[in-house]
């Protein structure tokens, strides 16, 4: 069931409920109603029969005078007059009385409302002369008839307002509930990949505040979907770049290498098909075709390096950091760089070794390239995992940092510190970068790192024998 059905069917049940308890008092004020009318009716009619008898004490001839009195007595309401001779019993009105009671009103309504049928008897006695008895019925025929009527129109009434209430508020609520629907239809076209999504402000200030936040959440999505897309035009971007580069070198360095030792090979077979070889001829050729072949191997390792540095298979991510800065250092001695490793690193899983190199290659890449430093640190521990590393005990701490110029004001990522950056959050790491007090920049990466269960002193043993 949904919730404007059940909101409706809560408020038709509080509104029932609120009819059925103005009738149940409209009926438990009705007995007091019709005794109190009895008790003073009878009141009433006891003074004005004692008043008229008293009256007529004095009277020669009392009949007409009591015949009036009984006359005017029948114009009451809700009481009957009957004369008995002196030699009649009080009679049972209680039947009649019921009877005529129930004439056009419920038996229920009777058994709650409706008092017992009361009949008083006064002696109609003048002087010593007694003319009858006079019976005081009280009838609450009329007062019940009055009151059920009464009832009646009071229920409808009650029932139409209820109705009328009911209806108004079964209106209001849809039109309260209605930014419902746009936030349904809004969240169904994100999750079809809609981002141009905005939804109106409108409504209560709830609904107000989850619309806003839909539209931030689209807005967000929209750029980060556009960020996607430059992200990949980037890299596609750094790709052609690098197989540009790639094949510079192999066009520029490879092919005249190459050249060189098909050359080398063509004067060694024309050497060899003479009769006298000339034996300086050969050594220039075995020269030259041995430069060929060194530089041919460096540009080789060069490339190697640039795709994977063969130092991290091979000899951990310490070593080639160092041989990182030391070749640094050699073609830039006019920046004083240092390496600081607080631990042992060799710990460290392939995916994050390799990120962290790649952090600090491409962070000594642009002090070298852009920073006009004089001086220039790299430092790498492991520490506790801050709380935006979610689920990591620890991290390995990585800080670039140097003296030189800073960060321009509106400073953009480049191509290189996307890539850094995108390595760092594929791993669920954070990546700050900012510009230093005392001048220049820093850059600090965390890494979070997985927990890995110590192994037992026998099976560390094994390994050491391998």
């Amino acid at each position: 069931m949904s919730l404007k059905a059940r909101l409706g069917w809560l408020i038709a049940i509080v509104l029932t409920a609120m009819l059925a308890v103005n009738v149940a008092i409209m009926i438990g004020h009705a007995g007091p109603r019709v005794r109190a009318e009895a008790e003073s009716i009878e009141h009433l009619s006891h003074e004005l029969v004692e008043t008229a008898l008293a009256s007529v004490q004095e009277t020669k001839d009392p009949i007409p005078s009591l015949r009036r009195l009984f006359d005017s007595l029948r114009n009451l309401r809700h009481i009957e007059i009957e004369i008995l001779p002196n030699d009649d019993t009080a009679p049972n009105f209680d039947s009649q009385l019921r009877s005529e009671i129930k004439n056009g009103v419920p038996d229920w309504f009777v058994s709650l409302v409706a008092p017992a049928p009361k009949v008083d008897i006064i002696p109609a006695r003048i002087g010593d002369v007694q003319y009858g008895n006079i019976a005081i019925i009280f009838n609450p025929v009329d007062e019940l008839a009055e009151i059920w009527s009464d009832l009646l129109w009071l229920g409808a009434i009650s029932l139409a307002v209820t109705l009328l209430m009911l209806a108004l508020v079964l209106a209001l609520l849809r039109r309260t509930l209605a930014p419902f629907d746009s936030l349904g239809r809004g969240l169904a076209r994100l999750e079809a990949g809609e981002t141009a999504v905005r939804l109106d402000l409108r409504g209560a200030s709830e609904f107000r505040d989850i619309s806003q936040k839909l539209n931030s959440l689209a807005s967000t999505l929209d750029r980060v979907q556009e960020e996607n897309h430059s992200l990949i035009e980037r890299l596609f971007a750094v790709q052609d770049s690098e197989r540009r580069d790639i094949a510079r070198d192999l066009h520029d360095e490879a092919g005249p290498c190459l050249f060189s030792i098909r050359a080398g090979a063509a004067t060694l077979a024309a050497a060899a098909s003479g009769n006298f070889p000339d034996r300086d001829l050969l050594q220039r050729s075995c020269a030259n075709i041995d430069a060929a072949g060194q530089a041919l191997q460096t540009l080789l390792r060069r490339m190697l390096e640039r795709l994977r540095p063969p130092a991290m298979s091979e000899l951990g991510l310490e070593t080639a950091l160092r041989g990182l800065v030391a070749s640094w250092s050699d073609g830039r001695a006019d920046v004083r760089l240092s390496l600081r490793i607080a631990h042992d690193l060799s710990c460290l899983d392939e995916r994050s070794a390799l990120t962290a190199y790649r952090v600090v290659q491409e962070a000594l890449t642009n002090i070298f390239r852009h920073s006009s430093a004089a001086n220039a640190e790299a430092r790498l521990e492991f520490v506790e995992a801050p709380p935006e590393l979610a689920g990591a005990a620890e991290a390995l701490r990585v800080v670039v940092e140097d003296d030189g110029v800073g960060l321009p004001e509106e400073h953009r990522f480049g191509l290189g510190l996307i890539g850094m950056s995108e390595r760092v959050h594929t791993l669920g790491g954070v990546m700050r970068m900012e510009r230093r007090p005392e001048g220049g920049t820093r850059i600090e990466v965390l890494l979070p790192l997985p927990e890995v269960e110590e192994l037992p002193e026998a099976e560390e043993r094994e390994g050491d024998d391998l």
